[in-house]
């Protein structure tokens, strides 16, 4: 069964649709059926037909396996959920981000091709976030394909603040708009509560992102700044990285080297908070 034949075999159930999120029922449901409740809602209720049209649908990235409850499966069990928090997509009208199969693309031919750079770079940051520890801090000398095949084991999610396609550029006025709105404010919201990631990489935004998911989306927790980069909340093992846009021009020891070796400094700190911990 292929992606669009296993997500239709949820929409098909007509039950799926009059749960009431938080419930027991509700809870216990497969994470891919609560992302098709999302939408289901989100589409119907809260996007004009011109704006369906332009909806592309984003998420766990379970594409990315022929099996996608397999992906779902990966995901629930990961010890680190990477979540790609970006400002919206581009050029993807009436798509669905979660069954692109991420790594190759396809040349003319047929033969496959190495996944467009945005990808390549969050497929190296998603390396290199299941790598590090207080101990260890990867060093980036991999090829593009290489990192491919180091990434297929690692789940992943892609969240796009704005649904609805548009250019290749979003200014931050228009940004933070979207990001004001409470009708997306819910609805972004649910989706952060169905994936429960513990690492989110705010993409860009001159920190608005950041600012969005610590303010808004989990307003009611406390979050430490750790550096320039992180920011960590105890309560829930929550990191919340706040970085560049993949496709900014800037240097690759910025975008890569620098983040990582910041997100390292969060582990040597939560390994010092826990021997603290132990000598008491």
């Amino acid at each position: 069964m292929n992606y669009k034949e296993y997500i239709k075999s949820y929409v098909n159930r007509k039950d799926s649709w009059s749960l009431v999120m938080g419930s027991e029922d509700y809870d216990n449901r497969p994470l891919l059926e609560k992302e098709e409740n999302l939408y289901k809602d989100w589409l119907e209720h809260w996007c004009s037909p011109d704006e369906q049209k332009l909806f592309c649908m984003d998420g766990l990235l379970s594409g990315r396996n022929q099996n996608p409850q397999a992906e779902v499966n990966k995901w629930e069990k990961a010890k680190r959920k990477v979540l790609f928090l970006m400002k919206d997509t581009n050029g993807n009208p009436d798509d669905d981000i979660r069954e692109w199969h991420i790594g190759y693309g396809t040349n003319p031919d047929g033969t496959p091709k190495p996944e467009h750079r945005f990808y390549i770079v969050l497929l190296k940051w998603l390396w290199a976030l299941n790598e590090v520890t207080a101990d260890h801090l990867p060093v980036f000398n991999k090829t593009k394909e290489e990192y491919i095949e180091a990434t297929w084991q690692y789940p992943m999610a892609q969240v796009n603040v704005k649904k609805l396609s548009g250019g290749s550029q979003l200014s931050n006025e228009e940004l933070r708009e979207y990001l004001v709105d409470d009708n997306n404010f819910g609805l972004l919201s649910r989706q952060f509560q169905i994936l429960k990631p513990n690492i989110i990489v705010c993409g860009g935004g001159s920190g608005l992102l950041c600012e969005f998911v610590i303010d808004r989306i989990y307003q009611d927790f406390f979050f430490e700044k750790i550096n320039d980069w992180c920011y960590y909340c105890t309560a829930i093992d929550l990191l919340v990285i706040d970085s560049y846009h993949p496709s900014s021009r800037i240097s690759d020891t910025e975008k890569f080297d620098n983040m990582i070796a910041a997100v390292q400094k969060v582990y040597k700190y939560k390994a010092y908070k826990e021997s603290l911990s132990n000598q008491q």
